[in-house]
């Protein structure tokens, strides 16, 4: 991993911008799939899937998968599932899977390493993540007061975790920041930006790569939910000097 930092490399992107391919990583029926992340080797990292009406097929073996339901109703192991519902599935396990009614999900697949190659059969399902009772965020010896966040899943090998953050109105940021490990937010609804270039409403998709600097203008207007996920653990450094080239 690139240790150096750099300043704006940050990469936004909509969902509607995003071009549709086939998703055929769960079998052989149509599905589609919009990248929202791909590793350097061209491997998915993470995208949008939308599973047709009487869709079917397996989930998991190999990589670990997480899958939240954005829309629609996902069925797997026989269980049904709606809008809110959280699943990690892989090392081995693999359940079927499918939707009567069709669906929309994110998923996010494992970064390999060589500790995620060790991992164990898997297969975890909470049915309303916003049944997880939510704590507010402390950064830096300051409690973040309005925020909720909420632990969908910290990975026990690699200290990787996802997080469902909802950031009150009239957010402000603390300045431009950066992490050791890759942070990627999905926004599920409201709006946000880390600056003035790169606004976001539901569906915008936001890669922070690790030890880009950025957060330069970030603000919150009315408030927002987002989907957060990292590829080890997460933390955050202030860089109050640092200045953003100009656009």
């Amino acid at each position: 991993m690139n240790e150096t930092l750099r300043i704006d490399i940050s990469e936004c992107r909509h969902d509607h911008q995003i071009a549709v391919e086939p998703f055929e990583m769960w079998g052989a029926a149509p599905a589609l799939l919009r990248p929202l992340r791909t590793l350097d080797d061209g491997s998915l990292r993470s995208g949008l899937v939308t599973l047709p009406t009487g869709w079917s097929g397996v989930a998991g073996a190999a990589p670990l998968t997480q899958i939240y339901v954005c829309s629609g109703t996902f069925e797997i192991g026989g269980r049904a599932l709606s809008a809110g519902a959280w699943i990690v599935i892989g090392g081995g396990h693999q359940a079927s899977c499918g939707s009567e009614e069709g669906c929309e999900l994110i998923v996010i697949l494992d970064a390999p390493s060589a500790a995620t190659a060790t991992r164990k059969p898997t297969f975890l399902v909470n049915d309303d993540v916003f049944a997880i009772e939510p704590f507010t965020p402390v950064i830096g010896g300051k409690p973040f007061a309005g925020f909720e966040r909420r632990v969908l899943w910290l990975d026990p090998l690699t200290g990787a975790d996802t997080r469902l953050l909802r950031v009150p109105g009239g957010f402000v940021g603390g300045g431009p920041n950066w992490h050791p490990v890759h942070e990627e937010i999905f926004c599920l609804e409201g709006d946000i930006q880390p600056d003035e270039s790169r606004p976001m409403g539901a569906g915008s998709f936001l890669w922070n790569p690790a030890f880009a600097i950025h957060g330069f203008a970030e603000r919150s207007v009315g408030g927002c939910l987002l989907l957060e996920w990292h590829d080890g653990p997460w933390s955050i450094t202030l860089e109050p000097d640092a200045k953003r080239p100009a656009i």
